[in-house]
């Protein structure tokens, strides 16, 4: 090899060199470069490149060890392309891979897969520089950075909500061809209704076309509503920031948010916010991610631009599938000895879910009790249907929506003699449960 290949090659492999793995130094003194003179000039001024792109990254504080090696392949690769005289649209041409690809690895966007690696060794002639530099990148991210799954766990399974799952799939999944666009889904109905339980069980299901993974966060809108910055820290830290790097101010963490995200795909799933302004800031600003957003309220606010979110309402059951629900908990053989009071049951649960299901876990944890009883005792009063429930925030905020209360002191005085098991369960008879209320 002549000299107008040794020099090159140096560049290629001091620019390695310039990485804290002492590997390629010890290989160019004992290897070809041997004796080179420029060698050690080259690596010194490679590692004061290095150094100088690590200190701007320290002060932006937006990038961690894993990306920072990623950006140091995205650099060699750059570098080896230009000394063997190739544009990005020829070396695009020669590995079959996609322009926009190669440049998102180039400026440190996407990682260089261990594939591309090897390619672009062949068609650069770099004797596996890239495949070496990619396999130790590989090495360090599955050794510091924790993989990204926050979903809770999905419920096994989801009553009469097909048409909604397939919808909010196809929703999240499609993808809007202009830059910079992220399809928003709001997921909005009653207290109750499912919303979380839908956006979990989508989300699961579709986690697999996210290969950066997931964020979740809960903004408890219901209780006190957790501030955007608090979440925007939980997540940077998810990211691999570290707290002495996060920004006091919501926009800065903000933008460094976005940053993080940019090149990235990661479904964000934001359950139980209280207001558009809530998840404004929680937002990704590149095209590749997705956000599921559940909610009380219908949050208008992200349905105009630059969001231009689309909103999915959750109804109550239709009544084969509340009975269902019922059916599924309490089971076939008692369901079909009583299908009059289980469709009655159903009825006092306004068909709603979560009511729904409390009421059949009471059914079946009290065997001996009638489901014509039981439903005679919500009959009475629907409101116990709540303190059945031992006070579940979440339960009472469902009492203004079921069908109307009925039956005050009186009625409850009349009730069947066999709604005792219902009382006595709990502690008393209808009257001390009216008094509770």
């Amino acid at each position: 090899m002549g000299d107008r290949r040794i020099i090159p090659r140096a560049r290629d492999l001091t620019w390695v060199a310039a990485e804290p793995d002492d590997r390629p130094a010890r290989h160019s003194e004992s290897g070809p470069l041997r004796g080179c003179e420029h060698a050690e000039s080259w690596r010194s001024a490679c590692a004061q490149e290095r150094d100088r792109g690590a200190a701007h990254d320290g002060q932006r504080g937006i990038v961690s060890d894993v990306t920072g090696a990623t950006a140091g392949t995205g650099r060699l690769l750059q570098r080896l392309r230009k000394e063997a005289g190739l544009s990005l649209l020829r070396l695009a041409e020669l590995t079959h891979y996609n322009k926009g690809h190669l440049s998102k690895v180039e400026n440190g966007r996407k990682p260089m897969s261990i594939q591309l690696a090897q390619v672009c060794d062949q068609v650069l002639d770099t004797r596996g520089a890239l495949t070496e530099h990619a396999c130790a990148t590989a090495a360090r991210s599955r050794d510091d950075r924790l993989p990204l799954a926050q979903l809770p766990a999905a419920p096994r399974r989801l009553h009469g909500r097909t048409r909604a799952m397939a919808r909010l799939e196809r929703l999240l999944l499609g993808r809007s061809g202009a830059p910079g666009g992220v399809p928003v889904v709001c997921v909005d109905g009653m207290p109750g209704a499912g919303k979380t339980a839908l956006a979990l069980r989508c989300a699961h299901a579709v986690a697999h076309r996210f290969p950066d993974g997931t964020l979740f966060a809960n903004l408890c809108g219901d209780e006190r509503p957790l501030e955007p910055g608090d979440v925007l820290g939980s997540f940077l830290r998810a990211l691999g920031v570290h707290s002495d790097r996060i920004p006091d101010d919501q926009q800065e963490r903000a933008a460094m948010y976005r940053s993080l995200l940019s090149g990235r795909s990661v479904l964000v799933v934001l359950d139980n916010a209280m207001a558009s302004a809530q998840v404004r800031p929680l937002l990704p600003g590149s095209d590749g991610c997705a956000v599921v957003v559940t909610s009380r309220q219908q949050l208008s606010g992200l349905l105009v631009s630059p969001a231009q979110a689309t909103r999915l309402t959750l109804s109550p059951l239709a009544t084969p599938d509340a009975v269902d629900l019922l059916r599924s908990v309490i089971g076939d053989q008692r369901a079909d000895a009583e299908p009059t009071a289980l469709a009655g049951v159903a009825m006092r649960c306004g068909s709603v879910p979560l009511a729904l299901r409390i009421a059949a876990v009471w059914l079946a944890a009290h065997p001996r009790l009638s489901i014509a009883d039981f439903n005679r005792y919500l009959k009475v009063d629907t409101g116990r249907l709540a303190l059945l429930c031992a006070g579940d925030d979440e339960m009472q905020a469902i009492q203004g929506t079921l069908p109307e209360q009925r039956g005050r002191a009186e009625s409850r005085r009349s009730s069947c003699s066999g709604c005792r098991d219902c009382a006595s369960a709990n502690g008393g008879g209808p009257e001390p449960l009216a008094e509770a209320r």
